[in-house]
């Protein structure tokens, strides 16, 4: 089960809107996508998605990380139902990125994270700003 007590602020969002996210980011010539079969996330515990060039699998260009999935069953809904937490203190890298620097291999996972993380919350903000009105309405 996941700890979610020393989280103070963080965002859910169902896998059908972070597909849709996901499908719209581009930066720097990296991409996001669901990585992972989304019929094993409730068994696994985690979503998998990848950051970088998807046709790529050298290490120096891409990196997975992993969202945890906080649902217990599967939604009614289906998969695209499923709800993951994102916050940097729970997602977490499969293997952390490598860099050549000056001929040797380096890390910096936090630069990863933030790199990861940041367009995604960004865009989750945008879509909550432009679908606040309609949402209240629905309510």
């Amino acid at each position: 089960m996941l700890d979610l007590t020393f989280i103070d602020v963080a965002a859910v969002v169902n896998l059908a809107t972070l597909r849709d996210i996901l499908g719209g980011l581009r930066a720097a010539g990296r991409k996001w996508w669901i990585a992972s079969d989304p019929a094993d996330a409730l068994s696994n515990g985690y979503i998998t998605v990848g950051y970088g060039d998807p046709a790529c699998r050298d290490r120096l260009n891409t990196i997975y990380y992993r969202l945890p999935v906080i649902n217990d069953h599967e939604p009614p809904g289906g998969t695209d139902q499923i709800v993951m937490l994102i916050d940097a203190s729970v997602v977490s890298p499969q293997q952390a990125g490598i860099y050549l620097e000056h001929d040797r291999l380096c890390s910096d996972e936090p630069a990863d994270i933030e790199d990861f993380l940041v367009p995604i919350t960004r865009a989750l903000s945008r879509r909550l700003g432009g679908d606040g009105e309609r949402s209240e309405r629905r309510l």
